[in-house]
């Protein structure tokens, strides 16, 4: 009996359902199991699990079943779900075939059409659990593999219960599907990964295998100390830092059909659930109470992780798609909807919205035009997309349908699920019927529509105005100023200015990084108030922005302040070396330092975790032509590096990456004099890339340069009348015009460029020229 009182008071004290009259009337009852257990039973003052199921049996039941306890196990025969009976299926170039040896469970991997015998790896970890299951393969120097050869734990009456190869144009061993350098964090507790660079060895170590209490809540010892106390009452929290219960309180308004929050949750519970739920770059450790943007970086809504309009596309884990939606504006949280133990849902069907969406009013036709039978909530709302070939996913955006919008961006479109005969605008037509009862949604649908627009760079008036407001989302504006060309104009540029000092350090951090082009000495004076921001993630987004500005004039003290942000910033680029992408990113740090050999050795240590990684040969191409040399060290010169690039990327590079490989040509072959190759160079890569508008201009002042005004201004035009907001577009082809005669033509593009930016300063000023000169 008294376990039980124990139970229900920890529990109800560390979540906030219990008052403190009650804790301290039953404490008493409990206190002294504590005091002799503690001391006697060193399990017990442990952070573990089992430690922690002492006293919270039903929550350490929930857990035993969820997937965070099946993140990962040892590979055993009631663990592993697959069969291995030497089944083969083919990745790439590659057969696998998984065996039982013993009581070891093996991988044979095996080139396709090689003579070598193929390679043998023990399988000692599972890695998930249902609708899908992976293995990870022990390789050299203590590094494991999750294998791209999965098994579908699915009912075989449902397409389950057979191997199947992820799609992925990766090879097998690539970085990306490292457990210790892209997967481990989550999947295990108090994970570190221990990379010695010079001998490209893990030591990677783990407090326990799975996602098990301490990878939420933290250590324990205090909260044993709390119990040990006179007066637990008085501490806040059972002894830990913060409390996750922050589901709120919800209050039902008269004439309202939504719920509504009292107060705004503190958003510790986000920041939680963000160490894994989410698409990020992780920068330093969370502990209880660790701010998001103090542990990671969450990517931006942007492609190729997200269509324009802000849906998942590439697989990104939740937050993202959660921090636009208006759910997360109005203090909803992951534990309204799941439960954080058995991660169940808390309510099935529409009965789980209908906890704050009342039921009357959403439920029926007179919302949706459905019947109740035939269409839920989540079947609009949120859209589900199949990832790893069998895992549906649902988009947490909880946004509103938008046919003609999803048509013209290529997004998923959940009406045309259903009515697939359907054309877009008789669905939107559908959906518009609804609009004069739903005011908001209308409204929403426009504000996406908007936030779409902002993909092409530069923004119209309509949306500049919301952006310089509130009116989108925190992560909503971020993507749009990473999005926009900040130096565009004057009035753009104030807008993005005066989001550094945003409340929101997502909206500061996107703001430093849309400032990164322009003029040394303007980024030092817009970015240096930054190297002090409260936010870690901030910080060393301005770090890397004014990495260069070291060799700047600077006063003392600013000098100082600059130089120990570059060393916290570097000591954490250094850390993450077994990263291809961060070992570039010291790489661009040390370029823009001038610091010439750290910066080939950077790049050089990316090309060696990943030999297709095209991004790091350009940039020892960009040294070696710095550097003036025929070669860098060790003799290799610009266009060595490109060729370099080239023979790797017509296999493993996508459009983009090759589209820029083209642009690099076409500069070198320019600067070296050979126009007819560079225009073909230049020409490439605005096909691959036709919506890119430096490649567009680029290979419009190539065909200028080189006696063809007349195609030079019909590249342009074509691509100013797919591009109606391109400025540097429609500016170059009013200076060909100009220059070759072409006055009324000259007229027309100005006035299509106000119609769409009527406040453009350049397109103004030309105005005022021709009207001058008439």
């Amino acid at each position: 009996m008294v376990g039980r009182w124990f139970l229900q008071v920890i529990d109800g004290v560390a979540h906030g359902r219990q008052t403190r009259k009650i804790a301290a009337r039953t404490y008493a009852a409990c206190r002294w199991l504590v005091l002799l257990l503690v001391p006697l039973c060193p399990a017990v003052a442990a952070t573990d699990a089992q430690s922690c199921a002492a006293c919270h049996q039903e929550q350490y039941a929930q857990w035993q079943h969820s997937h965070h306890a099946k993140a990962m196990q040892e590979a055993t025969d009631q663990t592993v779900l697959a069969q291995f009976d030497g089944g083969a299926t083919a990745f790439g170039q590659y057969d696998f075939r998984f065996l039982k040896q013993g009581e070891y469970f093996r991988v044979s991997i095996h080139k396709q059409g090689s003579d070598k015998p193929p390679q043998i790896f023990d399988i000692p970890y599972t890695f998930g659990y249902t609708p899908l299951q992976q293995y990870l393969a022990r390789l050299p120097k203590g590094k494991f593999q999750a294998l791209p050869v999965v098994w579908d734990t699915r009912p075989k009456a449902e397409g389950g219960q057979r191997w199947y190869a992820l799609e992925s144009d990766l090879n097998w061993d690539h970085p990306g599907f490292t457990w210790n350098t892209s997967c481990a964090d989550c999947h295990s507790t108090a994970l570190q990964k221990n990379y010695e660079v010079a001998t490209q060895r893990f030591n990677t170590t783990w407090d326990e295998i799975n996602v098990a209490c301490v990878s939420c809540h933290g250590g324990a010892d205090a909260h044993l100390r709390w119990l040990q106390t006179d007066k637990p009452e008085e501490q806040e929290n059972a002894g830990f830092p913060v409390s996750l219960a922050e589901r709120g309180q919800w209050r039902w308004l008269e004439n309202e059909a939504i719920a509504r929050r009292k107060d705004p949750p503190e958003g510790e519970q986000l920041s939680t659930c963000a160490q894994c739920h989410s698409r990020r770059e992780r920068i330093g450790e969370w502990h209880p109470g660790t701010a998001l943007l103090d542990h990671s970086v969450p990517a931006m809504i942007s492609s190729p992780q997200y269509f324009a309009d802000g849906q998942i596309r590439d697989e990104v884990f939740v937050l993202g798609s959660f921090m636009q939606s208006r759910m997360h504006a109005a203090g909803v949280v992951c534990s309204n909807c799941h439960e954080p133990h058995s991660l169940k849902l808390r309510a099935e069907g529409d009965a789980l919205c209908n906890q704050c969406h009342l039921k009357d009013a959403y439920s029926g036709p007179d919302h949706h035009g459905h019947s109740p039978q035939t269409a839920g909530c989540v079947d609009c709302h949120m859209p589900a997309t199949v990832y790893m070939g069998v895992d549906p996913r649902r988009d947490h955006r909880f946004g509103i349908p938008d046919p003609v919008l999803s048509a013209a961006l290529g997004s998923p479109d959940p009406c045309s699920d259903c009515h697939e005969d359907a054309a877009a605008e008789e669905l939107a037509t559908a959906i518009e019927s609804f609009g004069e009862k739903h005011d908001k949604r209308v409204s929403s649908s426009q504000m996406t529509r908007m936030f779409a627009e902002a993909a092409t760079g530069v923004p119209g008036n309509s949306l500049r105005y919301r952006l310089d407001g509130e009116a989108f989302s925190p992560i909503r504006q971020a993507a749009i100023l990473v999005a926009i060309n900040a130096n565009a104009d004057a009035g753009l540029r104030a807008i993005v200015d005066n989001k550094l000092r945003h409340a929101d350090p997502m909206v500061r951090l996107a703001a430093v990084r849309s400032l990164a082009s322009i003029p040394l000495e303007q980024r030092w004076a817009s970015l240096s108030p930054l190297i002090d921001d409260p936010v870690r993630a901030v910080r060393f987004e301005t770090a890397a922005t004014l990495a260069q500005a070291i060799s700047l004039p600077l006063p003392p003290e600013s000098r100082a302040a600059l130089a120990g942000l570059l060393g916290r910033y570097e000591s954490y680029l250094q850390s993450n070396l077994d990263s291809p992408t961060l070992a570039s990113n010291l790489g661009n740090f040390y370029a823009a330092q001038n610091e010439r050999e750290q910066a080939e050795t950077a790049y050089r240590q990316a090309i060696a975790l990943d030999r297709d990684f095209i991004y790091p040969y350009l940039q020892l191409a960009e040294l070696a032509r710095g550097a003036g040399q025929t070669g860098s060290a060790p003799g290799r010169s610009e266009k060595d590096w490109l060729d370099a690039a080239m023979e790797i990327a017509h296999t493993t590079a996508n459009t983009g990456e090759l589209a820029e490989l083209h642009y690099r040509y076409g500069l070198y072959w320019v600067r070296a004099g050979d126009y007819p190759a560079a225009l073909a160079a230049l020409l490439k890569a605005h096909t691959k890339e036709p919506a890119v508008e430096s490649y567009a201009t680029t290979y419009a002042i190539a065909l200028e340069s080189t006696g063809q005004p007349e195609e030079a201004m019909a590249a342009l035009a074509a691509y100013y009348r797919r591009n109606p907001l391109a400025s540097r577009a429609a500016d170059l082809l009013v200076r060909y015009s100009l220059k070759y005669g072409k006055q009324e033509r000259a007229r027309n593009t100005i006035m299509q460029w106000l119609a769409h930016e009527p406040n453009n300063p350049q397109a103004q000023r030309w105005w005022q020229y021709l009207q001058q000169r008439r």
